[in-house]
């Protein structure tokens, strides 16, 4: 369970006893176990609430083994806390601008207050994923460590549990990289940084991906010095190079000092200190060291070999394309068995289980685009493939480009910064892929999402009337953009020949 020492004093405590009553209650008691179960799941992150509560509302009786806490990383250490600070962060920010250089901002109070919002969203939200709404539902919970016991059953400490079918939803943990002296530098995680109680002075983070970035920028907000490192020579490496390079400087308006393509060598304990040493010979000191570098999938454990299930420890659990074990009624689903460790994801998957495992169906993760985006400001939004990716596959594409300055809205906003890219089949008007980057980007990139989902184009968006002015008008713009392909100049010469007698 995550949790902190009940004794002490910090802000946000009260909620904090609450979120932890909602999602690992410490008067529950597990319930005698039913015969036998249609489901028995394994987790209860997103993709097991989700198949839990899905298969109990189709009248399944289903039982939901957890041993950390309902809601799993998303709710408690993830996307819901992670979200809450950047936006109480962001708010810092546009207070910082618009307030005289003579008065100077408490930093102190602000983290205060953002990790205290934090801890009352996190608490309100967590009524969602609670033990109680799932028992409600006509789930059997279970709060404990599950393993296989052999094919069919699972054992949750003294209690054994029987299934037909059996949803393995155990999630990833952080990878906590082999440097020299990290980690008796006790380093932070997504798992313990929305533990702290005071704000660090200064916050070294190791890794350039979605979580540092986020972080890294939401501590710099909120007024520490943060000092970020990352081995690649640019940060975000999935996304497309001017994304990235939007990305690192706002982070560097916000104060990030930024160490790319450097190499961290050792880490250093000294006293209430730690020092990050390079490569470089560059010794930088921090009060705190947070490691965003990667995530691994839970397997450990569970006795996977008991039940004859393959798996290993970085990819995590095999499956096929209907997320189907080596035993074909066993499921896997969510960061245990994909690359994609989003919540979206997990909830897709989910689904497709349902379908799977209580109906013989034949649901697939074939043909499903997985978008993702990361959350700094401005947002980096992705669907499909990047232009590096179509590339390197030899995939003949087109690509069609609004810049938000071209956009009045993004003009009356002062939210000019960014672009939305869409590429296409070469000749073709189907999305092979998009990138955001702007102030909504994650809601922008929603339209096309839909429309590559259900095989639509940019043609499709021609009869679509959209609001003036927003800064949806750019899906009009690339669809007038990929029009303005289709006049060839026999077209236009045909064009001009009618108009001419015509008039």
């Amino acid at each position: 369970m995550y949790a902190l020492e009940r004794d002490s004093t910090y802000p946000g405590k009260a909620f904090d006893a609450k979120w932890r009553s909602l999602v690992f209650p410490s008067d529950y008691r597990n319930p005698a176990p039913a015969d036998r179960y249609n489901l028995v799941v394994i987790g209860a992150g997103p993709a097991g609430l989700i198949a839990a509560i899905g298969a109990a509302g189709l009248g399944a009786k289903v039982a939901l083994v957890e041993r950390s806490a309902m809601g799993g990383d998303c709710l408690n250490v993830g996307c819901v806390p992670s979200k809450a600070m950047l936006a109480a962060a962001r708010r810092v920010s546009d207070l910082r601008r618009s307030t005289s250089k003579q008065h100077r901002l408490d930093g102190s109070t602000h983290f205060d207050d953002a990790m205290k919002r934090m801890r009352n969203v996190r608490a309100d939200i967590s009524e969602h994923d609670s033990v109680g709404r799932f028992v409600t539902a006509g789930v059997d919970v279970f709060l404990g460590h599950a393993s296989f016991v052999d094919t069919h059953s699972v054992a949750v400490d003294d209690i054994r549990l029987k299934a037909n079918k059996i949803l393995i939803a155990t999630g990833s943990h952080p990878i906590v990289p082999p440097i020299p002296g990290l980690e008796y530098a006790d380093p932070l995680t997504n798992e313990k940084i929305f533990d702290l109680r005071e704000q660090p002075r200064s916050l070294g983070v190791i890794g350039g991906g979605p979580i540092g970035c986020e972080l890294a920028q939401a501590f710099a907000r909120l007024g520490s010095r943060v000092e970020l490192f990352e081995v690649a020579d640019r940060l975000l490496l999935q996304e497309e190079p001017e994304a990235s390079a939007l990305i690192e400087n706002a982070l560097l308006e916000d104060g990030v000092r930024l160490h790319l393509g450097v190499n961290v060598t050792k880490v250093q304990r000294l006293g209430e200190a730690r020092v990050i040493v390079t490569a470089d010979g560059i010794d930088v000191f921090a009060d705190e060291i947070l490691v965003a570098a990667g995530r691994q999938p839970n397997v450990a454990g569970l006795e996977l070999d008991v039940a004859g299930i393959t798996y290993d420890k970085t990819n995590g659990i095999h499956v096929n394309d209907r997320l189907q074990t080596a035993r074909s009624h066993i499921f896997a689903a969510g960061d245990v068995v994909s690359a994609f460790r989003f919540t979206h994801n997990a909830d897709v998957q989910a689904r497709i289980v349902l379908r799977n495992a209580l109906f013989a169906g034949r649901a697939s993760t074939n043909q499903i685009s997985i978008p993702r985006c990361t959350y700094t400001s401005p947002e980096v939004a992705q669907l499909g493939m990047t232009t590096s990716q179509a590339s390197a596959l030899d995939v003949p594409h087109d690509s069609y480009r609004v810049d938000w300055t071209g956009l009045d809205r993004g003009r009356t906003d002062s939210a000019g910064e960014g672009f939305a890219q869409v590429l296409t089949r070469r000749g073709s008007d189907q999305i092979l892929g998009a990138t955001i980057v702007g102030h909504d980007a994650g809601e922008q990139l929603a339209t096309l999402s839909v429309l590559q989902a259900n095989g639509l184009g940019l043609k499709a968006l021609d009869k679509a009337v959209l609001l003036y002015p927003t800064r949806s008008e750019y899906l009009k713009r690339l669809a007038d953009a990929y029009n303005r392909t289709r006049l060839t100049p026999l077209l236009a010469k045909l064009f001009r020949w009618w108009l001419s007698i015509t008039r």
